[in-house]
């Protein structure tokens, strides 16, 4: 029951950082600032949150391997609905993000049984 709890505030998170803020981005922001606010959000917010993620995906990969997969598909909705720019580069930030959670994981995974 716990294990449950942690994924459902894992997936809200997810859906906030990787669905809400390019909605804010894109309806909130203008001009040079929406820029400067995409920057930051692509290539310091999501690849950060990607790699927390995916550590503490790590202390429990049988139940939680698919959350940076949901991280990546929700940032790639997010991006595709409210930026309406069908943009293929977008899938390689939403790869690269699966990449990162999933590398951190396995990190987590390998320093958890190195200390157990």
């Amino acid at each position: 029951m716990e294990s449950r709890k942690v994924i459902i505030t894992w997936i809200a998170v997810t859906i906030a950082i990787m669905f809400a803020l390019p909605f804010a981005v894109a309806g909130f922001a203008s001009g040079c600032s929406g820029m400067a606010l995409c920057i930051i959000l692509f290539f310091i917010i999501n690849p950060i949150y990607s790699a927390i993620l995916g550590f503490r995906c790590g202390r429990n990969i049988r139940k939680m391997w698919s959350l940076p997969l949901v991280s990546s598909i929700a940032f790639l909705a997010g991006t595709w609905l409210f930026f309406d720019i069908k943009e293929v580069w977008f899938i390689i930030y939403a790869s690269v993000y699966l990449i990162i959670g999933w590398t951190a994981m396995g990190m987590s995974k390998y320093l958890n049984n190195k200390h157990n």
